[in-house]
């Protein structure tokens, strides 16, 4: 089975675009969510991995990284974000994220490169 990944960002555009490109790498077991909540409502799919965007309505990428370890769900996450305050790059660190990429021309091609060596493809 595929790895299920959840792209969880309130820009539908950057949603179409991150899911096409991953779709295209044979990652294509893809669900997404434009909020942090709907995510969270969604645990139970169990994802191999949540790509996550920091600034989002409603809950923040951050107010999802501490949901996540306050309850004790071990799900690897990706911080993706437009922002590269290091303090919130810290923070996302402590917090649990296993990575942080800027959405920036390097977007892709250092999350492809994660993806395939940190997600065993079946």
């Amino acid at each position: 089975m595929k790895p299920l990944i959840f792209v969880v960002d309130d820009d539908v555009f950057f949603i179409k675009y991150i899911s096409s490109l991953l779709s295209s790498n044979s990652f294509d077991n893809i669900k997404s969510f434009s909020d942090g909540e709907n995510c969270i409502q969604n645990l139970s799919q169990y994802p191999d991995l949540i790509l996550l965007d920091h600034d989002m309505v409603g809950m923040s990428g951050r107010e999802v990284l501490k949901y996540l370890r306050n309850n004790n769900f071990n799900i690897p996450v990706v911080m993706v974000s437009g922002r590269e305050e290091d303090e919130l790059i810290n923070e996302v660190y402590k917090l649990g994220a296993k990575k942080y990429f800027k959405k920036d021309e390097f977007l892709f091609k250092n999350l492809k490169e994660y993806l395939k060596t940190n997600l065993q493809m079946v």
